[in-house]
C-alpha cells in the first residue's frame, strides 16, 4: 500500500467517525431506546475502525508505553500492585488531547481514563461505546462516573415513572424497586458487548446533602445501598462481569461509611481529594493529609484498594507546586492501600462555585514539573524510552 493510499483509508476512518458521531448528536433530542443504542454501537465499530487505522499508520506509540499493564485481566485492575495512575480532563468525551498533553508534560501513560455520563433517554445518556473504544485502542482503561440525574427520562416513553419533579424524592429507593431496570439493562447489555474491564463510579457522593439528588436529602442510606445492589445485580445477570464497581462517598461529611454496599458488590473504594483554597466561606487551604489522612483508615478498614478519583489543588492561596509535592512525595509509603490516583484535569469547572476554577496542571510548568518527578519513583515501567 502506498503512502497516499495509507493516507486516504486513514481519512476515510476518520471521515466516517465523524459522521457517526454527528448523527448521534443530530438525533439525541429525539432519540432513545433501541435506535439509539444501534447508533451507539453503530458509531462504536466506526470509531474503533478509526482508532486502529490510526494505530497502524502511525505505529504502536501510546499503547506501547502501557504493555506492562496487563489490563485484560480483571484481577489485576480489582487488585494491582502498582498504582494505577489516570485523570479525567475537561475536553472528554470530544477529545483526548487533554490526556495526551497531560501525559507529555507528566512523562508518562495513564492507565486509566475518567468520563463522566449521565442518566437519561438521549443519545449521549447511552454507554459510551465509541468512547470507550477509543481509550480500549489507546491502551488504557475507561472509568465512567455514571450518575443517576432521574429528572432526564421522558415520562411520555416512560408512564411507569413519577411526574419529573417529583422522581428525585426516594429516587434509589425507585432503582432498587426496578422503575429503572429498563435504563439499567440497556447499560448493562453494553457493557457485556464491550468486552473488555472498565470501571464504573456509580452514584458516586451519595452522602453529600447539597450537590446531587441522590444524596441524603431525598434518600435515606438504605435505599441507596438497595439502589447499588440492584444495579450491580442486573448488570451481573446481564453477563457485565468485565465491569470493576467503585464505591465512592464524600468523605468530608459524617457517617459515609453507613452507605457502604458491601464487599460483595464492591471492588474499590474511592473518594475525591480537592484543595479549593480560600474561593469561598466554606473553604480554605487545607493539605492533602488534613483532607485525605484522617480518612485513610477508614477507607482502608474495607479491604479494598482506595482509589483517589478526583485529585487536585487550585493555586489560590498557597504554593500550588509544595501542595503536590508534600500529597506526593511518600503517598505510597504513607498511604499503602491508595492503589489508583486520578487526577482532576479541567479548566472551567463550576459545580461547587459560582465563578469557573481551573484545576489543570498541563498548563502550569511548575506544578507539573514537581508532579513528574513525584511520580517517576512509583513505578519505572511507565516510562517510556523514545
Amino acid at each position: 500500500m502506498t503512502p497516499r493510499s495509507r493516507i486516504a483509508l486513514t481519512l476515510a476512518a476518520i471521515g466516517a467517525g465523524a459522521a457517526v458521531v454527528y448523527l448521534l448528536t443530530a438525533m439525541s433530542s429525539a432519540t432513545s431506546g433501541p435506535l439509539a443504542a444501534g447508533l451507539a454501537r453503530a458509531g462504536a465499530f466506526v470509531g474503533s475502525i478509526e482508532n486502529r487505522a490510526r494505530a497502524r499508520f502511525s505505529g504502536p506509540g501510546r499503547s506501547a508505553g502501557l504493555v506492562w499493564l496487563d489490563r485484560a485481566n480483571l484481577s489485576i485492575l480489582k487488585s494491582p500492585n502498582e498504582i494505577l495512575l489516570g485523570a479525567y480532563d475537561g475536553q472528554l468525551p470530544a477529545s483526548l488531547d487533554g490526556v495526551l498533553e497531560l501525559e507529555s508534560r507528566l512523562g508518562t501513560r495513564l492507565p486509566i481514563i475518567q468520563l463522566y455520563s449521565a442518566w437519561g433517554d438521549d443519545a449521549l445518556h447511552q454507554f459510551p461505546l465509541v468512547m470507550s473504544n477509543a481509550i480500549w485502542d489507546m491502551g488504557s482503561v475507561p472509568m465512567i462516573t455514571w450518575e443517576p440525574w432521574l429528572t432526564e427520562f421522558d415520562g411520555r416513553k416512560h408512564t411507569h415513572l413519577p411526574l419529573r419533579e417529583a422522581r428525585d424524592s426516594h429516587g434509589m429507593g425507585s432503582i432498587a424497586r426496578g422503575d429503572y431496570d429498563f435504563y439499567i439493562d440497556e447499560w448493562a447489555r453494553a457493557a457485556a458487548r464491550f468486552k473488555n474491564p472498565v470501571y464504573v463510579r456509580f452514584a458516586h457522593e451519595m452522602n453529600d446533602p447539597y450537590r446531587y439528588p441522590w444524596g441524603p436529602q431525598h434518600n435515606t442510606k438504605e435505599e441507596y445501598i438497595d439502589g447499588w445492589r440492584r444495579v450491580v445485580t442486573r448488570f451481573r445477570a446481564a453477563g457485565a462481569r468485565n465491569v470493576v464497581w467503585v464505591w465512592s462517598p464524600h468523605v468530608a461529611y459524617e457517617y459515609w461509611d453507613l452507605y457502604y454496599p458491601g464487599s460483595g458488590t464492591v471492588d474499590w473504594v474511592a473518594t475525591g481529594v480537592l484543595n479549593f483554597g480560600p474561593i469561598a466561606q466554606w473553604s480554605k487551604w487545607w493539605s492533602f493529609d488534613e483532607i485525605f489522612g484522617a480518612k485513610y483508615e477508614k477507607l482502608a478498614s474495607f479491604g479494598k484498594p482506595v482509589m483517589i478519583a478526583e485529585f487536585g489543588s487550585l493555586a489560590v492561596g498557597g504554593s500550588r507546586a509544595a501542595w503536590y509535592s508534600d500529597a506526593l512525595a511518600k503517598l505510597p509509603q504513607k498511604y499503602p492501600a491508595v492503589k489508583s490516583l486520578l487526577f482532576f484535569e479541567t479548566g472551567s469547572d463550576q459545580t461547587v462555585t459560582y465563578q469557573k476554577v481551573d484545576w489543570r496542571i498541563a498548563v502550569d510548568t511548575a506544578t507539573a514539573g514537581v508532579v513528574a518527578s513525584a511520580i517517576a519513583p512509583w513505578a519505572p515501567p511507565r516510562r517510556e524510552t523514545r
